[in-house]
């Protein structure tokens, strides 16, 4: 792939916690939230970030926003580390990168209207005043589905369909090149999910836009992306184009995700797979994450982690069993 059209790369990624334990609050360990993970996003691509509740897509979207501290790493966008930056400089880097947040309830300020609440970003940034900030609100509106005559009203007065669409409004306030969607669609119906997938789908087409999308509904992923990664327990452990990932999945949690979702199309394959409940965070085992729930793990896997290598063209796996 031609590296001038990579619009981010993550490089060893960490995001580390620690773990206070006693009157002095002495550090006794650490929850890696995220552990040492590498992708890139091409420009104008969408990279699915998919995995369990507590797999660390979350803490790795907001630590690459630079909303939490990463512990190492690197993170490349446009060519450039974001990580050392300081707010002075960082602040440039903000307008190209925003957020679209899972809850579309709490992610909107309850007191303030809709024009507000999009005119924010564009104030803090002095992209736009008087009647040019409002007839860019109102564009914006128009563009994620809603009527210019909203901007006056608040947040309570809309679903929560209608929510997220304000927030998408006011991600892409600042004409953003990355936009890192966060379960954007879980606390949705399914009729309405539907709706804002093709919505996030048309408005990339639109603005060339380049999407991190992070959820654990695989069949949603599915639908958008062009490249998915498997998070689990912090590392990532299979990647691969979507149409091959869901084909001919490699690692045995793939599989065992793919096994869990309703397969309305007969044609297509069923996998079959079984595992135990995952440990909790502080009790990760030593070797591969994976080695206390694979169902073809042996003592070696349990001693040794294995390193994310390319078994086919494209389509990398972390996994000692897998060819």
């Amino acid at each position: 792939m031609n590296g001038n059209n990579i619009l981010l790369k993550v490089e060893n990624l960490k995001t580390w916690f620690a773990i206070k334990k006693g009157i002095l609050r002495k550090t006794v360990g650490h929850v890696r939230a995220v552990d040492d993970i590498s992708f890139h996003i091409s420009t104008g691509s969408t990279f699915g970030l998919v995995g369990e509740s507590g797999s660390g897509k979350t803490t790795a979207a907001r630590t690459i926003a630079r909303l939490i501290p990463a512990t190492d790493g690197k993170v490349y966008f446009k060519g450039k580390n974001i990580l050392p930056l300081h707010q002075s400089e960082l602040r440039k880097i903000r307008k190209d990168i925003s957020m679209v947040f899972q809850d579309p309830y709490s992610s909107l300020n309850p007191r303030m209207t809709i024009g507000s609440i999009i005119a924010e970003p564009l104030k803090v940034h002095k992209i736009a005043i008087g009647s040019q900030l409002i007839g860019r609100i109102s564009t914006l509106l128009e563009k994620v589905g809603l009527s210019a005559s909203h901007i006056n009203r608040y947040p309570h007065e809309f679903s929560g369909g209608q929510r997220q669409r304000i927030g998408i409004a006011r991600a892409l306030a600042l004409e953003p090149k990355l936009v890192i969607c966060d379960e954007p669609v879980s606390a949705l119906d399914v009729s309405i999910q539907s709706q804002i997938l093709n919505l996030l789908k048309d408005l990339q087409e639109q603005f060339s836009l380049t999407y991190l999308f992070i959820a654990h509904d695989l069949s949603v992923v599915e639908f958008i992306s062009d490249t998915v990664a498997v998070m689990y327990l912090g590392k990532i452990v299979e990647i691969a184009p979507a149409p091959v990932l869901y084909e001919k999945p490699l690692h045995p949690y793939t599989k065992l995700l793919l096994s869990a979702i309703p397969k309305p199309v007969p044609e297509r394959k069923k996998y079959s797979a079984s595992a135990s409940i995952g440990p909790d965070r502080p009790d990760v085992p030593a070797g591969c994450p994976f080695s206390g729930r694979c169902p073809i793990s042996d003592g070696f896997c349990c001693k040794n982690i294995p390193p994310l290598e390319e078994k086919a063209p494209g389509h990398y796996a972390a996994c000692f069993k897998t060819q």
